[in-house]
């Protein structure tokens, strides 16, 4: 797809790997580093999206990210690669799965994407979704493109309420560690343009 510089772009990036997503634990707002594997994603991560960029004489404005390492720590390397803004929104940060923090989960569990009501402290989906949006509608602007680090859930959470284009085919999977989640923003509507997008891919899919 080509990029209209008039509109407004986000790229959600998921954090590198812990060793709790190797063993499919739910991490909520529990503070879990990333693993070795995940500190080497994310330096991989950061050149590409820097390659990408300067093949594409594209410009990301500022780097975003959720306050918890593992997203803390992988924004800051995209940021530094790029040599732009960096920030930390706590609006960003993971879905507060209360007292499942920790246990075991499928993809596409009701207990990740749904609320379950006898769920101590689970957050419900409409706050998650509400805080997501409030973070964009105040921070991208028309023309600017920024680069948000977030969670697998709250950022599947927030995909699953939004316009998603027909060229999406792979929303049914899960996004790996790393990959790239693209929106685009005219002003009212926010469209998803690309899912689980590999950042060493980003400028075939741009081009």
């Amino acid at each position: 797809m080509k990029l209209d510089n008039k509109k407004g772009y986000v790229f959600f990036v998921r954090h590198g790997q812990t060793d709790w997503n190797l063993k499919k634990l739910l991490q909520g707002r529990d503070e879990i580093p990333l693993n070795e594997t995940g500190l080497s994603q994310a330096d991989t991560a950061s050149l590409s999206i820097k390659a990408s960029c300067e093949r594409l004489g594209l410009k990301i404005d500022k780097v975003f990210a959720s306050p918890l390492s593992r997203a803390k720590i992988t924004g800051e390397k995209i940021s530094s690669a790029l040599g732009c803004p960096f920030s930390v929104d706590q609006r960003l940060t993971e879905r507060d799965f209360g007292e499942l923090s920790g246990k075991p989960y499928t993809f596409g569990s009701p207990a990740i994407l749904h609320d379950v009501e006898t769920v101590k402290g689970l957050e419900m989906v409409d706050d998650v979704v509400s805080r997501v949006d409030g973070f964009i509608k105040d921070n991208l602007k028309m023309g600017e493109k920024i680069i948000v680090v977030s969670h697998g859930s709250v950022t599947r959470i927030y995909a699953e309420h939004q316009k998603i284009a027909p060229t999406v085919d792979n929303f049914d999977t899960v996004m790996s560690n790393c990959h790239m989640l693209l929106y685009s923003y005219d002003g009212n509507e926010i469209l998803m343009e690309g899912y689980n997008i590999a950042p060493s891919d980003l400028d075939k899919f741009l081009n």
